[in-house]
Parts: C-alpha cells; structure tokens; sequence
C-alpha cells in the first residue's frame, strides 16, 4: 500500500513510502537507505518482500525527493531541506501513522540510514526496549572535513553546499552534523545490541567499528559477507544477508522467551 504522510517539520511537504501489511505480524520492519532512504532501491524491495514471507510487515519510505525514484512529487521535502533533526522526526511520524499497533519494531539501517537509526534511538529512548536495530554496510559519521570540501562547494547567496560532483545539494546545519556527529560513540552510549552486516572490502571496517563498541555482544551479531558489494549484489549475497538478519531477530525472540519464563 502506498503511503502519503504530512511532514511534521516542513509546512505542505509530505512523506512518500510504501506499507507492506501481514495482517498476523506483530512486528514492523523499517528499511533507511542513503541519504534519501532509497525507497525504490532494488534490494530494498526484495527484502521487503522476502521478510512479508517470514510474516513481518514492512516499510520503504523516502525522506526527500530521490533521483533514483521515478515517482518524483512536487510536495516531497528536497534534500536541502533535511537535518538530523528532520530525519529522526519524520522516522517518529512514519511510526506514529503505520507502526502503533505493532509490539516490536526493527530498524534496518543500510549505508547512510544507519546514522539515522543510531540517531533515532538516541533521541527516542522510549522505543528502546521494543526495537531492534539492524546495520547493512554501515555509515560512519564523522565525515573527514576534509572529504567534504572535495565533494561540496558553498554558495555564499544561496547559503547552501553543492556537490561538485552529483546533483545533491545540502544545508549548513547537516553539513557541520556530518563532520561533527560521532556515531560510533552514540551507538557505545545506548548500551544495546546489534545486527551488523556487512560486504567485504566495503563497509567491512566501519562494521567492525561499530561492532566493537557494542555493550551486549551475546545478543549481537557481527557478519561479513564475501563476493558482494554495497548494494549486496548476487541472490548468494542477498540470501546470506536476510537469512543472519532474520536467525539474529529469532535469537532475540528467543531470549526474551527465557526471560520471561526464568521470571515466572
């Protein structure tokens, strides 16, 4: 089902995100992608539609206008509109609108949408205890300032930065959160765990980055899959990917099972 939501920090903007209902889930899957959320991202629909399978529901969503989507809407927020801030209360009013029924919650977090995850969690800490969080290929924030210079240019009239190299254009307060932001650090602070997976020779580092300031190792997962690239290229790949994402979701089903039987 496709999804038109007001935006809760833009006037007349709007969400734009797809809703995969499992009338008997009690779980809602999340996916972040990019800087966008990459609703229309080819492996992001797969796995949409192989965790529907494993009787979850599921949500694709962008948070600004994508180049890659070819539903592009006059009314979507832009990327120049966007801030940490934005990002973590459009995640929070897309789980207002399609997420209340649900008891748990997983936010899968690929590429840039992992910050956004670590993000939302930090600032949300009510949703804690009934959510899971799942990194593919992971992000690392801080970007090196240095980095940033090579791939923007400032606009002095226009007061925004300009890829010099892509057609993304961005605003001062999310450029300084980019080079400033310590996610890493934020991840160490919610004293959680984790399902981190990542492809060789990609992400693989900033994975075991994360991985190593996790709190709560037993009921984490740090995974590295071989032959693929960032986007998981391959149905090998693809089907590593979903099947330890999903035995990590069993094994803290399972844990929370014995919880609650060793406290009766």
């Amino acid at each position: 089902m496709n999804f038109k939501i007001s935006s809760k920090k833009i006037k007349k903007k709007f969400i734009y995100g797809d809703f995969v209902e499992n009338k008997k889930a009690t779980t809602l899957v999340v996916f972040l992608s990019g800087l966008s959320g990459s609703r229309e991202l080819p492996f992001l629909k797969v796995a949409s539609s192989e965790f529907f399978k494993y009787g979850f529901s599921t949500v694709r969503f962008n948070f600004c206008n994508d180049s890659d989507d070819k539903h592009q809407k006059d009314d979507a927020l832009t990327l120049e509109e966007l801030s940490f801030s934005v990002y973590v209360t459009e995640l929070k009013n897309i789980l207002d609108s399609v997420g209340k029924k649900y008891s748990k919650i997983v936010l899968v977090g690929h590429s840039f949408g992992a910050p956004v995850a670590i993000l939302f969690l930090s600032k949300y800490k009510k949703y804690a205890n009934n959510t899971e969080l799942v990194l593919w290929d992971p992000t690392i924030l801080p970007w090196k300032k240095q980095w940033m210079e090579e791939d923007f240019v400032f606009d002095k009239d226009k007061g925004l930065y300009f890829g010099k190299h892509t057609k993304e254009v961005i605003n001062k307060v999310f450029y300084g959160e980019c080079i400033r932001v310590d996610t890493v650090s934020i991840l160490h602070m919610l004293n959680r765990n984790a399902c981190i997976i990542a492809a060789k020779n990609s992400a693989d580092k900033d994975a075991m980055k994360y991985f190593s300031k996790v709190h709560k190792k037993k009921t984490s997962v740090l995974h590295i899959i071989e032959k693929t690239d960032h986007y998981f290229k391959g149905i090998k790949a693809q089907k590593e990917l979903f099947k330890t994402t999903l035995n990590f979701l069993d094994l803290i089903k399972k844990k929370v099972a014995e919880t609650k039987n060793n406290g009766l």
